[in-house]
């Protein structure tokens, strides 16, 4: 049976089956090759995700997104480095293709992920393995140091809403300080979807790990570091795939703001 000892990490097998199962549908919003490679190779209890329609529309959604940030970024500089802050299984960098193939792509996770990525998911030429927290500094000082010259794009997906705010604050503001000209794209949710996900979520409901840092305030990253500034803000109504959750999903999401509100896409700029 398929077992990672810490139950953050735990959670890097949802957004993997989530893939998986919407590329399985005749009209996907996304299709993952190496998810419907990697998921029939893991001996895991993926049934308890079956149900779970918003979390498997919403992470194929979040995942195209994130993927044409990343495109876009590439294709608007010189000198391109991506950084997959807390990557688990994700293979964003075949997702987004030939646009990518002589870019760096930093795959970070802790040791023990890292390890299970170079069984299931070895790196291709183009991908570095980093074992290291994401909130260490020692990682933040090397890359900079090696690239001096390049603009960095860090694409945290799936991360931030499992720590505390002095942890996520103090994130923002080591990046801010050593990678001026750089974005950061992440995900987040706001106060009630983290006080109300351990009962209503319906895939942290199966987990050990519980959501615990959420926001209401776009602009809340601003206030961390004077050089930090909101580009955009993406919520899942904007997207016309989120209709496919369900007429009356979508009308109570719709009808309620503070869960219309619930969940977003934000990009950062590192003035």
């Amino acid at each position: 049976m398929f077992k990672i000892q810490d139950a953050i990490s735990e959670t890097l097998l949802i957004p993997l089956y989530m893939r998986y199962h919407e590329s399985l549908k005749p009209d996907p919003i996304i299709h993952d090759e190496e998810a419907l490679r990697l998921i029939p190779q893991i001996d895991y209890d993926f049934s308890k995700f079956d149900g779970a329609i918003r979390s498997s529309v919403g992470s194929a959604i979040r995942a195209t997104y994130l993927d044409d940030v990343t495109k876009e970024f590439i294709q608007r500089h010189q000198q391109p480095i991506i950084v997959m802050v807390g990557c688990g299984l994700d293979s964003r960098n075949k997702r987004v293709g030939e646009v990518g193939n002589n870019v760096p792509f930093y795959e970070l996770d802790l040791p023990e992920v890292i390890e299970l990525r170079k069984q299931l998911l070895p790196p291709a030429e183009n991908e570095i393995l980093l074992p290291a927290s994401a909130f260490e500094t020692d990682w933040m000082d090397a890359l900079r140091a090696q690239y001096p010259h390049a603009s960095f794009l860090f694409v945290i997906e799936g991360v931030l809403m499992y720590f505390n705010e002095v942890q996520v604050k103090k994130l923002f503001k080591d990046l801010a300080a050593r990678f001026s000209g750089g974005e950061i794209a992440f995900d987040i949710g706001n106060t009630w979807m983290i006080h109300n996900s351990q009962k209503h979520h319906d895939v942290i409901k199966h987990m050990r790990a519980q959501f615990n840092y959420g926001c209401d305030n776009d602009h809340e990253m601003e206030h961390w570091a004077n050089n930090l500034q909101l580009i955009s803000a993406k919520y899942m109504f904007d997207f016309p795939a989120w209709k496919r959750i369900g007429l009356l999903n979508a009308a109570i999401m719709w009808i309620f703001p503070t869960v219309r509100k619930s969940y977003r896409f934000l990009r950062y700029r590192i003035i």
